[in-house]
């Protein structure tokens, strides 16, 4: 089932996994598909993906029918790299740990838009710290998927390093659940609870492993698919909001682009492009004034542009059109904020521009 592109979404690979496990402790499978909201015949298709909230309205149904806090974890603890398609492989095939866990930084949007992994090898207390970025959204079902993500992650380098090792500490941004039996027994280290960021800590000794099925020849082919994978996913899972920032930025120099010329160039009607940037959040007028203001920061703070060169690029007829926006828009005049970032530097434009936006 398609989801629209400006919602984060996930795969029916990890959908049905969630399905397959809720049933085997006994839930019913047609409540499962209509919590959430697809039907038995999408759960074979690979392509087909649904919205978080869908996805997290699953998980908080699982918990409470099974009133299981642990469930997210022992789901967790059965998952093997095989099933995670391309990403799984090109991660399982890697030369060492380090590109492994490069790789599922990379590639963990072919499965789903959210979370995003990055990880840290050189500040956290001198251990390496794989930290799960996503939104801060602590409803029932962003809790528990947010624990299945992180535990699967740690599952899955056991499995790809051939050892069984425990990390340093695991922590969550949300509060504990009421009981920590499966936590405990499978991350094996201290597990922190509302802590300011969601991941875990490790040896650094473990980023130098071999992969038990490292492998060069299949390593290209399933890293070269799944670059061409993720190339098309982030094309087409980038939010409306995004894309149009993009091209307003390159249609600024000819005026304030309008809703026709920005939904033209992103090959859809105005009509989709409002109610897409609506669902958002945003319009396209908030747009615009967000490109431009950042764009008068970074040349303003960054280079010797001239307010002329600034105001031209940023679609203006004139400067002292350009200095009352920025002063609306900061409380500074374009030349305050110049001098105030760059000291010296950027008394003399200051002087010059400031004296334009009072129409001198």
């Amino acid at each position: 089932m398609p989801s629209s592109p400006s919602r984060p979404t996930v795969s029916m690979a990890i959908v049905g996994r969630v399905i397959s496990y809720a049933a085997s402790r006994g839930l019913r499978h047609g409540d499962l598909l209509e919590v959430a909201g697809v039907s038995a015949e999408s759960l074979t298709d690979a392509d087909s993906r649904i919205p978080v909230t869908s996805f997290g309205a699953l998980w908080a149904h699982l918990v409470r029918a099974l009133d299981d806090p642990g469930a997210p974890i022992r789901l967790a603890a059965r998952t093997r790299m095989e099933e995670m398609h391309v990403m799984g492989f090109a991660v399982m095939t890697s030369a060492s740990a380090r590109e492994a866990l490069d790789r599922v930084d990379r590639y963990m949007v072919l499965l789903q838009d959210t979370p995003r992994w990055v990880t840290d090898t050189t500040t956290d207390r001198d251990a390496p710290f794989a930290e799960m970025h996503r939104a801060p959204r602590f409803t029932l079902g962003a809790r528990v998927a947010t624990e299945c993500s992180l535990a699967v992650y740690i599952r899955c380098f056991r499995q790809c390093a051939g050892v069984e090792f425990s990390p340093l500490r695991v922590c969550f941004r949300h509060a504990a659940p009421r009981d920590l039996a499966a936590h405990r027994d499978f991350f094996r280290c201290p597990v922190e609870f509302d802590a300011p960021r969601d991941g875990f800590a490790f040896p650094p000794s473990l980023l130098d492993l071999v992969p038990r099925d490292a492998n060069p020849a299949l390593s290209a082919f399933f890293h070269q698919h799944a670059e061409e994978l993720r190339r098309r996913r982030v094309v087409d899972a980038s939010p409306m909001s995004a894309r149009a920032r993009d091209v307003i930025a390159h249609l600024l120099a000819s005026g304030e682009p309008s809703a026709t010329a920005v939904a033209r160039r992103l090959g859809t009607s105005e009509r989709t492009l409002r109610r897409h940037l609506e669902d958002e959040g945003t319009t396209l007028r908030q747009l615009v004034g967000e490109v431009r203001r950042q764009t008068a920061e970074e040349l303003l703070r960054e280079s010797d542009t001239s307010m002329s060169e600034i105001a031209f690029v940023l679609g203006f007829s004139e400067v002292t059109a350009f200095a009352r926006a920025f002063k609306r828009w900061s409380g500074r005049t374009p030349g305050r904020f110049r001098e105030d970032t760059r000291g010296g530097r950027g008394r003399r434009a200051a002087a010059g521009v400031d004296r334009a936006a009072d129409g001198g």
